[in-house]
């Protein structure tokens, strides 16, 4: 699904082996419980925890610990998105208020619901659209995390997508624990610039760590799930990775970089009194690519060259003439392209050591 706002779509074919635009904010959906006569909460962009008595909103309980811990983050985004939405059986209205609101501003999206089938229908939403995540707490029955409950994440339907992260709380900690994790960890790691960290050994406000032994963490990581544990007498996020068992900075970088240069573009497109089909109007879309692509060096996404400093990526733009003559005669422009090698990150350490006999 596509930005259908813009006059510019950037499409990213990630090999594997191997701005002004502003990603750290979360959204919220909230799905009404019918079976306690609950109405749907309206629709508000909140810039501070307060901003829930300034306006006289009602909230639940577990919507309010998310909002609560996100904001108790130091740096965490400009706004937190509340969405209500009226309960449906089939999910049909989670689906549709979902569908209508994806463009919105945000990056992560959780959703507190009496159902996990709305969890389901937001999490797949999301792997569908391509960019963005879906960010979804569970908790255990005590503060020691069991091998049996972690597992059973994996028969969950949306299980494997690539753009759902899942946080695993503490359940000793609260009733709330699984929102208030996952208001910590967005409030806390989604608004640092993409590339400049990783989202494993992160410290977060007002968590509670879980009991774990080497086994437990061990499964954990296999199936791509974030704990929050005590190593080296420090508490630190176990992971970064999600549930397609991909690291969650790499994506937030990749979707930094089709962010950037989709407003680039199009405010080149905006600025400009015509971009001539020709030589001229091509070298200023390269380079306008180019630029973003430095930047992204510069964030720590692309990887260096260690000869020449500069970064692993290459821009192409295809001349006038090896465009379709359909698309120049209806002034589309799709001979552009990329391609830049992440950077990457180190999360384990073996070190060898030789010791001799004097």
């Amino acid at each position: 699904m596509a930005n259908d706002i813009l006059d510019v779509q950037v499409i990213l074919d990630v090999i594997n082996p191997a701005s002004p635009v502003n990603l750290g904010n979360l959204a919220v959906y909230v799905v009404a419980d019918s079976a306690n006569s609950e109405t749907a909460i309206a629709d508000v962009k909140l810039r501070t925890a307060n901003d829930v008595s300034n306006l006289g909103l009602t909230v639940n309980s577990a919507t309010q610990a998310i909002i609560d811990a996100f904001f108790m983050q130091d740096d965490h985004g400009d706004y937190l998105y509340l969405y209500g939405i009226d309960s449906s059986v089939d999910q049909s209205k989670t689906k549709a208020k979902i569908s209508e609101t994806i463009t919105d501003g945000w990056e992560f999206a959780t959703i507190v619901s009496p159902t996990a089938n709305d969890s389901v229908e937001l999490a797949n939403q999301v792997e569908k659209y391509g960019r963005k995540f879906a960010v979804l707490g569970m908790k255990t029955k005590a503060a020691a995390v069991t091998i049996a409950e972690i597992q059973a994440i994996s028969a969950s339907p949306f299980y494997g997508n690539d753009r759902t992260i899942v946080f695993v709380a503490n359940g000793a900690s609260g009733d709330n624990a699984q929102y208030a994790a996952v208001g910590a960890l967005i409030g806390a790691l989604g608004n640092k610039a993409p590339g400049s960290i990783t989202w494993k050994f992160k410290t977060l406000k007002g968590i509670t760590p879980s009991e774990v032994n080497g086994s437990v963490l061990g499964t954990a990581t296999e199936l791509g799930l974030i704990l929050y544990v005590t190593k080296a007498g420090n508490n630190q996020t176990s992971e970064g990775l999600t549930t397609g068992i991909k690291y969650i900075d790499d994506l937030h970088a990749d979707d930094w970089v089709r962010s950037s240069i989709e407003s680039e573009v199009q405010n080149l497109l905006q600025t400009t009194a015509k971009l001539t089909y020709g030589p001229e109007g091509i070298a200023q879309l390269e380079a306008v690519v180019t630029t973003v692509l430095r930047q992204a060096t510069d964030n720590g996404i692309i990887l260096t060259d260690a000869e020449t400093g500069a970064g692993k990526f290459t821009v192409s733009a295809g001349a006038r003439e090896d465009q379709a003559a359909s698309d120049v005669a209806s002034r589309k422009y799709n001979g552009l392209s990329f391609e830049y090698t992440r950077a990457g990150a180190i999360h384990d350490v073996t070190v060898h050591g030789t010791i001799q006999n004097v």
